[in-house]
């Protein structure tokens, strides 16, 4: 049986979270809720009132079981932030293992290729054990193909080891026995993209439908998480309709997640951003999308996508930002490359912010050129009125920094 060592972890700005490794239960806990958990897991006090004692009750109740002592992590008093709901370290890190893919579909951010490189296994230890020191909780594993990497095996299980919990994102081709095992042993949860269906989905993905359901069967048999990630551009929003039912129709499927057509690698030279499209013919597609996969399964959104679930967040009754959240980059995630650059954001390969083989995780983190990226991330007051007087703006952020990835409805004139 896997051990499991829950993380508590201190937060300056607002007190703390816990993190269970075992399902990925992620708490927030104000100043005092998170003094009393770690009087009692920590320190081996007590609850010292009646509030307390039934504070740690419901703690409890909504953690799996604990299995062992509690991993404490403080990075102190911190420095101020520059944009909000900026956590005092990543709690996501989006890790490259490599570079290899022989496919070299036309859909692909990283422009991989077949002889790519593989990151070492030292340099992966190290990466998650300076990880594990900064309090990370998930680790992304993406490639190109991770499957091709000769120690997905080991590295999954170092992840596990570290008290993080892996996520892989893959075409599931070429996948050994050996592979599936693993993954099931430590996976939260698999991913497989979705751009299309039938031929459509031949012309983004060049495994070809067929190969792909078959993909699909053989994880979903696994009795894994599986997600579906649908990448929304302006060429394929017209067929949300059909992707929509395709993964509806999918008995067990763990979730969906819309993503946004991003300008990098390959991808640059194929299909084209959501704002290339008014926002009023993008909107009606995906909210009936979401609206009929809700029914089924789980359904969440990049966070790149911000300015697009403001909306969304309206037509299905949650409070405003209830579930906006904009840019995580260098706020509450960073991309990892198999040279061990940190990056904002895996799509940003060349913007480096520093080398896990020179600098820890926080160092990193709280250095001029993560501030530079917030700099970006907070100028969306200067991007025009329809920004500037949004009433979701601060958790907003007014979308990606970099890129224009997608159109509101407050900046069309229909403020959400």
């Amino acid at each position: 049986m896997r051990e499991t060592q829950v993380l508590l972890r201190r937060e300056p700005g607002y007190g703390g979270f816990v993190f269970h490794p075992e399902d990925a239960t992620f708490v927030h806990l104000d100043h005092e809720a998170f003094a009393t958990a770690k009087r009692v897991w920590c320190d081996g006090g007590s609850p010292e009132s009646e509030d307390a004692r039934t504070m740690m009750r419901q703690l409890t109740e909504a953690l799996p079981p604990m299995g062992g002592p509690v991993r404490y992590v403080d990075h102190g008093p911190g420095t101020a932030t520059i944009v909000s709901n900026q956590f005092a370290a990543p709690t996501l890190i989006d890790f490259q293992i490599t570079d290899y893919c022989e496919l070299a579909c036309p859909q692909c951010y990283a422009s991989s290729v077949a002889g790519g490189r593989h990151v070492d296994w030292d340099d992966a230890c190290l990466a998650f054990a300076r990880m594990r020191e900064a309090g990370v909780c998930q680790v992304a594993i993406g490639g190109g193909e991770p499957l091709r990497h000769p120690l997905l095996a080991e590295i999954l299980a170092e992840v596990r080891a570290n008290g993080m919990v892996p996520n892989l994102t893959t075409t599931g081709i070429g996948m050994s026995d050996a592979q599936l095992d693993a993954i099931t042993t430590h996976c939260g949860a698999v991913a497989l993209s979705l751009e299309g269906v039938g031929e459509r989905f031949s012309i983004r993905r060049r495994q070809g439908w067929d190969t792909f359901r078959e993909q699909v069967a053989r994880f979903m048999g696994a009795g894994l998480n599986l997600v579906l990630q649908i990448t929304l551009s302006a060429e394929n929003c017209d067929e949300l309709h059909e992707i929509a039912e395709y993964a509806a129709g999918i008995d067990g499927l763990y979730g969906v997640i819309f993503l946004a057509h991003k300008p990098a690698g390959r991808a640059t030279l194929f299909d084209s951003p959501l704002a290339a499209r008014p926002f009023a013919e993008v909107y009606p597609q995906v909210i009936a999308a979401v609206r009929r996969l809700r029914k089924n399964t789980r359904v969440g959104f990049d966070c790149c996508l911000s300015p697009l679930i403001t909306s969304v967040e309206s037509d299905l009754g949650f409070a405003p930002t209830e579930i906006v959240e904009g840019c995580s980059a260098v706020r509450g995630s960073i991309g990892l490359t198999i040279d061990l650059d940190c990056v904002p954001c895996t799509f940003l390969p060349a913007r480096k912010l520093g080398n896990l083989r020179e600098a820890s995780v926080v160092d990193i983190w709280r250095n001029l050129h993560a501030d530079a990226f917030r700099d970006l991330q907070a100028a969306f007051l200067d991007r025009g009125p329809g920004c500037a007087g949004c009433r979701v703006n601060g958790s907003c952020l007014g979308g990606c920094p970099v890129w224009d990835l997608v159109g509101c409805a407050h900046t069309e004139g229909a403020a959400p």
